[in-house]
């Protein structure tokens, strides 16, 4: 499952996806390969339902800045991180 999500990843940044789907991943932990480089700041929806994450990365404010939409329905968040503004 981790190459498929690599490669799901991957091709979202090649191709300048809009949307990236990670429903249904089994994800404890927030994937550390959408904050790298500057290849997906022109990502505007990012679907995450049905996983197992707990928090979210301080940064992903600055890391996805045209981020309008993170859909995190059926997970356990209890942390938030705080924006900038």
């Amino acid at each position: 499952m981790a190459s498929e999500l690599q490669e799901a990843i991957c091709m979202a940044k090649q191709e300048r996806h809009k949307n990236l789907f990670l429903n249904y991943r089994n994800l404890n932990i927030f994937p550390v390969d959408l904050l790298k480089d500057e290849g997906l700041q022109f990502l505007q929806r990012l679907y995450m339902k049905r996983n197992s994450l707990t928090t979210l990365p301080d940064n992903l404010a600055q890391k996805l800045p045209n981020l309008i939409e993170l859909y995190l329905h059926s997970n356990n968040i209890t942390c938030v991180p705080e924006g900038d503004e």
